[in-house]
């Protein structure tokens, strides 16, 4: 019986740290058109061995498990500007508007 008990707080112990501790999610837009960029590139940990990369579905959507230690999300795409974004308390990202040339901040 203590030997099941151990087996089972360690097995709740293991897969409390493999999981992610959170969800970010956004969408991708083009800057001029307002329409979504499908396929672009999520990166988190972009300097480290653990990268991920996740791209966006057909409606410029994604949701990237994350854990507390990631500060900052990378977004790139062809012929695009790529874009850093600091990860805050607010998960929910919203519209993330991507520049190409000839396209001015607003």
């Amino acid at each position: 019986m203590i030997k099941n008990l151990n087996i089972l707080i360690f097995t709740f112990l293991i897969s409390t740290c493999l999981y992610p501790n959170g969800i970010v999610s956004g969408t991708v837009i083009d800057c001029k058109t307002n329409l979504p960029i499908p396929g672009a590139e999520i990166i988190i940990n972009k300097s480290q061995l653990n990268q991920k990369l996740k791209l966006t579905d057909f409606d410029g959507y994604f949701e990237l498990d994350i854990s507390d230690d990631t500060k900052e999300i990378f977004i790139r795409y062809p012929k695009y500007k790529e874009i850093k974004i600091n990860i805050s308390d607010s998960k929910n990202l919203g519209e993330i508007i991507l520049f190409k040339r000839g396209c001015k901040n607003r």
